[in-house]
């Protein structure tokens, strides 16, 4: 069969979009759908790249874009995954962004996101906020939009373990302010006496400061492949993800499919992501953090993966099968 969908997946290979290519791949294994060819899986998202895909298949069908560029040529449906919050940032955020070097970047970057996206028939956004956020940026854009939350497939509950485990699953980059989180997360376990609670970190020691790589409970674990992490998670008896500038939040939703605690800020995008999974907390305020650290490690959360069925998802995005 000639496909009639292709799928463009280069981009990251840790992090979300690591994460979102795995469910894809699982979704084409378990369906065998051969009217759809994935394409870019191991390549960076590159101008070369976005103009040699640009003649792979035919003009008829359906082509998606995974990873925020969306393609420009007419023909058929243009599909684009809207996913990094930093290609549509405020001016103040931007002019917070560190080093400059990164804000240049991110500028360059968004000029031929936006671009695209406007050439694209059907924008996919993984969360309201992020919707919100493209409209405030782009208001063209909003009449495109399409909310769908990123497929997340069914995992065995994590198990409760004598020691408690809190895991930090979160690809470390400069705009995050893991140092502080982290920092507040520690002085918080500190406190809880006899019992301790060890907290897994997805870094390694150049990624922190020498204070926090030889803090007594903390464990390095590395940057993990979806399968390892999933191991370590499993282990854990609650997630801490404390970063702000994100499109969706991949731990927010593995902890309400598994039914597991989640300490994450207490905002609207989380509260939809994670539901009753969410142990909320405000960053400025100690007692937050506190009192919702004491919640993840006692209260039982009930799984929850319908919003997140891969199956549905893809078949939505790509089509039905015939």
């Amino acid at each position: 069969m000639t496909a009639t969908v292709i799928v463009d997946a280069s981009g990251g290979q840790m992090g979300g979009a690591a994460r979102y290519r795995h469910e894809l791949l699982g979704y084409l294994t378990r369906t065998g759908r051969a009217d759809v060819q994935v394409i870019g899986s191991h390549r960076r998202v590159s101008p070369v790249w976005l103009v040699r895909r640009e003649m792979v298949g035919g003009r008829n069908g359906r082509r998606v874009a995974l990873n925020n560029v969306g393609f420009f040529a007419r023909g058929g449906q243009r599909w684009t995954l809207l996913r990094n919050a930093l290609h549509f940032l405020t001016e103040a955020e931007e002019a917070a962004l560190r080093p400059a070097s990164l804000r240049t970047m991110v500028r360059r970057q968004a000029v031929a996101v936006r671009l695209a996206a406007h050439r694209s028939d059907v924008l996919v956004v993984p969360s309201t906020a992020m919707a919100e956020r493209v409209a405030a940026i782009a208001p063209g854009l909003r009449g495109r939009m399409v909310v769908r939350a990123h497929p997340v497939s069914a995992e065995p509950a994590p198990r409760l373990t004598r020691e408690r485990v809190i895991i930090c699953p979160v690809v470390f980059q400069p705009y995050k302010p893991m140092a502080e989180r982290l920092g507040a997360l520690l002085r918080v376990v500190g406190e809880l006496g006899e019992d301790p609670v060890r907290v897994l970190v997805t870094a390694d020691r150049t990624e922190l400061s020498e204070e926090l790589a030889c803090h007594p409970r903390i464990q390095l674990i590395g940057r993990l492949p979806h399968t390892r992490l999933s191991e370590w998670r499993t282990r854990s008896r609650a997630i801490f993800f404390p970063t702000d500038l994100e499109s969706f939040g991949y731990p927010l939703a593995e902890a309400r499919v598994s039914g597991q605690p989640v300490i994450a800020c207490d905002t609207e995008q989380n509260r939809e992501i994670a539901g009753r999974a969410l142990c909320g907390y405000a960053p400025d305020d100690p007692g937050s953090l506190r009192r919702a650290v004491g919640l993840a490690l006692t209260v039982q959360v009930l799984p929850d993966p319908a919003p997140f069925d891969p199956d549905c998802y893809f078949d939505w995005l790509l089509g039905s099968p015939r």
